[in-house]
């Protein structure tokens, strides 16, 4: 390993010298290479991903910067979408941008098209207003137990309901 300026550095800027002489290093690499400077792994990672020394931040890391275009795959994504004629599906997106060298995942495209309002929503299924009652266990419905109960109102008690249906029974 080349020698590093230590004198009077700070193990941060040990780490951003490391990375500046191998971009590609991975975070653990950095803290087994910088043991002898006690640098962490905290230390390391902070410096890798959020000081931006080796990995660009979230936004240029998705350009789809083919054929000298600028811009995000999301911006790729919903030029491809307006030229299509619909229905819009993420296969077909997918497709066309992979022609043109772009690698997007079907999720990404999805989200893109339900953002400009090109991806259909599911709807659930209405419950009909005039539909039969649902049936209970013993095959009463609702219904059924609506105008047992304006009977029970009427002869006065469960009881006698059951009675009146015993005798009913008989006669029959």
């Amino acid at each position: 390993m080349a020698r590093l300026k230590t004198k009077g550095v700070s193990k941060s800027d040990i780490a951003r010298q490391y990375l500046a002489r191998h971009p590609k290093a991975s975070v653990m690499e950095i803290v087994t290479a910088l043991k002898p400077y006690k640098v962490s792994e905290a230390v390391a990672a902070k410096i890798k991903y959020t000081e931006g020394a080796a990995k660009p931040g979230p936004k240029a890391a998705k350009k789809a910067s083919t054929n000298g275009s600028a811009g995000t795959k999301s911006d790729a994504i919903r030029e491809v979408a307006k030229g299509m004629t619909k229905p819009v599906r993420p296969m077909n997106v997918r497709a066309a941008l992979s022609a043109k060298g772009i690698e997007v995942s079907y999720t990404q495209v999805g989200q893109v098209l339900t953002s400009m309002g090109m991806k259909r929503k599911r709807r659930r299924r209405k419950a009909a207003v005039g539909a039969a009652p649902v049936a209970t266990s013993n095959g009463l419905n609702i219904n059924d137990l609506v105008m047992a109960k304006k009977l029970v109102g009427q002869v006065g008690s469960i009881e006698k309901v059951r009675e009146a249906l015993a005798a009913l029974a008989r006669l029959s």
